[in-house]
């Protein structure tokens, strides 16, 4: 899970950087190399990740090996957007918790903010 993050924060550090070294660029044309850079970013962490699957398959059953070669994109695909509704599964429950603590803090403070006003004309 730590690599994910890593992995993450390097490609949106590479995203912005990209981004920044683009501000020279402007318009529809910038946006799109910046997609296209992003696009590509994409598929090689899916390709890495397919061939890394693929390899853990061919361990497992090595007669395999032939068919499994023509499919390292589509399981690359797949295992990143696996990787990625994991991700947003994680972070959705963690995004409740601290909306939910925060209401919580909040309706806090107005209760003891309103016994503090009527406390004090007692």
């Amino acid at each position: 899970m730590r690599r994910i993050t890593i992995f993450s924060g390097m490609g949106l550090l590479w995203g912005f950087s990209g981004w920044a070294i683009q501000e020279g660029v402007q318009g529809a044309e910038g946006r799109r190399d910046l997609l296209g850079q992003f696009l590509a970013f994409m598929y090689s962490i899916s390709h890495g990740l397919g061939q890394l699957v693929v390899k853990a398959i061919q361990a497992i059953l090595p007669q395999a090996g032939s068919v499994l070669d023509q499919l390292i994109d589509p399981i690359g695909v797949l295992a990143l957007l696996t990787i990625l509704l994991a991700i947003y599964g994680f972070a959705k429950r963690i995004i409740w918790i601290v909306v939910s603590v925060g209401w919580v803090l909040i309706i806090i403070r107005i209760i003891l903010a309103i016994l503090k006003i009527n406390g004090a004309a007692a």
